[in-house]
């Protein structure tokens, strides 16, 4: 293991190589660029066995990736917002075919208007399509994420594809230290490449063909079942993941708690923005206010259990980067559904590149505690108005 400054998308890049991904299918655009384009150089430096296959889509990207995955070998790709809503077709057939596949996806809000700036809306619009979903809070995560999906999707219980949102530019571009491990360490954590079946010249099988409404639905139930045991999974890969590989971090759960023990109130949260309000909630507890963090890392499976366990005791707040149109913000309505008997409050904001930070998220969650109330929405002119040094939760 080595010690590197690298970016998100670095992070990701590295990852993969040190997965020992056979094909990648690659169409640009940003945020997630760099990470094709990394992968690219490693391949014209002969550092990189993958074979990478330039399309001329997302959709099409997707489609090889699948192609090359369902002949046997382990297969990349990578998205973003119009991307990932061109690949969507694609996106379910995958999870459909029970093959494992992984994908990065670099979080950027969907036009019109036109934005290229970070937002949770495209990653969260593929919750229902069978992938396994995570997202990662730094390039640290990232890169072990990465990892880790090969040995999540690929175990028999599973055999579902996953994503990682990791946040468009302020995690992809921003550079940090990260604990990169030897090839010899991931080589001992990854087993050989499983899958269900393998697409085989010489043993034809068809897929994807005309199915009856019961072996329809029966497939659909085979996925649910699938999406709840990964959860069973996800935490051995975790724990085995630190034990052998990388040993730091916090991967014998799905989610992780942060001065929750004590705490009054909770923030939940998900994403690059989760140190932030970390740094908001050390801030609030020098004042008397006794808040902690929850940060969701993986929406698809939703471990219910741990958000009940969590949570249940505490006022919430749930702070989102996305939004259901005529419904709310889609962590809060996941979070409510979990917890319909407990004080949640949701607040949407820092859509489209909007700039939250520490003291922003200081004033939301002293406007939750003096006066709940229902789903708003936050514009970071709202924290200027106020005097964030306020002495009131002084005891």
């Amino acid at each position: 293991m080595m010690e590197k400054v690298i970016s998100g998308n670095d992070a990701v890049a590295l990852a993969v190589k040190l997965s020992r991904v056979k094909v990648t299918g690659i169409y640009p655009i940003t945020p997630q660029t760099y990470i094709i384009e990394s992968l690219s150089e490693m391949k014209d430096r002969g550092e990189l066995e993958t074979e990478i296959i330039r399309v001329e889509s997302e959709h099409s990207a997707m489609a090889a990736t699948f192609g090359a995955a369902a002949a046997g070998v382990r297969a990349y790709t990578a998205t973003a917002s119009q991307g990932l809503l061109y690949m969507h077709e694609m996106v379910w057939w995958v999870a459909g075919s029970r093959i494992p596949v992984v994908m990065t996806v670099g979080t950027r809000a969907v036009g019109p208007p036109w934005n290229i700036w970070n937002e949770h809306t495209d990653f969260m619009s593929e919750r229902d399509s069978g992938w396994i979903m995570a997202f990662a809070s730094t390039p640290q995560e990232a890169m072990d994420l990465t990892i880790m999906a090969f040995r999540i999707t690929e175990d028999e219980r599973v055999f579902l594809p996953m994503m990682i949102g990791i946040d468009g530019f302020i995690l992809s571009h921003t550079k940090t230290r990260v604990y990169v491990p030897s090839q010899e360490e991931v080589d001992s954590y990854l087993p050989p490449r499983r899958q269900p079946y393998v697409l085989d010249p010489e043993d034809p099988i068809a897929m994807g063909n005309m199915f009856s409404p019961e072996d329809y639905m029966k497939l659909r139930e085979s996925i649910h079942r699938a999406q709840i045991a990964s959860k069973e999974v996800i935490v051995e890969a975790g724990r085995e993941y630190m034990k052998r590989v990388v040993p730091i971090g916090s991967y014998s759960t799905l989610n992780e708690s942060y001065k929750l023990e004590d705490a009054d109130y909770a923030v939940v949260i998900m994403g690059a923005w989760s140190l932030d309000a970390m740094q908001a909630v050390d801030e609030l507890r020098k004042e008397g206010l006794k808040v902690g963090v929850y940060r969701v890392r993986f929406v698809r499976p939703w471990t219910e259990e741990e958000v009940v366990k969590a949570l249940s005791d505490k006022s919430v707040l749930v702070l989102d980067r996305s939004v259901s149109f005529g419904r709310g913000g889609q962590l809060y309505t996941e979070v409510k559904a979990s917890l319909p008997d407990t004080d949640i409050k949701g607040v949407i904001t820092g859509l489209g590149g909007v700039s939250i930070g520490k003291n922003e998220m200081k004033v939301i969650i002293r406007k939750f505690v003096e006066k709940p109330q229902g789903i708003e929405w936050f514009y970071p002119e709202e924290a200027r108005k106020i005097e964030l040094r306020s002495p009131r939760y002084i005891k």
